[in-house]
């Protein structure tokens, strides 16, 4: 195929997510300084997250720190830690990758999940809407349009003005990533790299399986590079 559009997810392909978790801790420990220590507080989630804990961190949070929970609450803390401004920055190389395909007249689109409030500041954060020719928080059209479903996709394919035959999508979740951009005829690549939440994880089917795999940005680029003039 001659790929003339790629599209990247953000969380754990642009940035690494854990990045933007402990910018959300360090941001959650701050609002909370008046009550218990700052620096107490941020260890303990950081501890918890290094342990895998997922999903219910504020509630352990308060659970270990009363104070915390009666001066703010678990929802008042989701809500500092969705609608911080995250401390983020690219994968090393991946904005050198971005200038070189924006320079290569390769349009570029952004797809991801998650809180729309959340991921519209990693996207200002990043300078996404500044580098990218469409971006798609599949937040924006409601939780059921999240990946696996097409529909980003799909509106990406008609903003960029693009063939399915024509696009590429790079991410590296394979519970999800890759399920819709296989199924409308996309390439697929999967980035993995050892800092990401994801890394050990296998797909559980072929429909789940990306249909290339690189381990660093430099493959990534050579990958592009044949992509690109094939």
């Amino acid at each position: 195929m001659a790929v003339r559009g790629v599209v990247f997810d953000m969380d754990d392909t642009l940035c690494l997510e854990r990045d933007y978790v402990k910018s959300g801790f360090r941001a959650v420990a701050h609002h909370v300084r008046d009550v218990a220590d700052a620096g107490e507080v941020f260890r303990a989630m950081w501890a918890m997250f290094k342990e895998g804990v997922r999903g219910d961190t504020f509630n352990r949070l308060v659970g270990r720190f009363p104070e915390v929970g009666q001066a703010f609450g678990v929802p008042a803390l989701v809500g500092v830690y969705r609608n911080h401004t995250p401390t983020i920055a690219f994968l090393p190389g991946m904005g050198g990758l971005l200038t070189t395909l924006r320079s290569r007249n390769i349009k570029i689109g952004v797809l991801s999940d998650g809180p729309l409030s959340s991921q519209q500041a990693k996207a200002i954060a990043l300078g996404v809407y500044q580098i990218a020719d469409a971006v798609m928080l599949t937040d924006s059209l409601g939780r059921e349009f999240w990946k696996p479903s097409p529909e980003g996709f799909r509106r990406l394919e008609a903003e960029l003005g693009l063939g399915s035959d024509a696009l590429v999508y790079v991410g590296d979740n394979v519970e999800k990533d890759f399920i819709a951009p296989n199924r409308l005829g996309w390439a697929t690549i999967r980035l993995r790299v050892e800092e990401q939440l994801r890394c050990g994880m296998e797909p559980a089917d072929e429909a789940a399986s990306p249909a290339h795999e690189v381990r660093s940005v430099e493959e990534l680029s050579a990958l592009f590079d044949a992509m690109i003039n094939g």
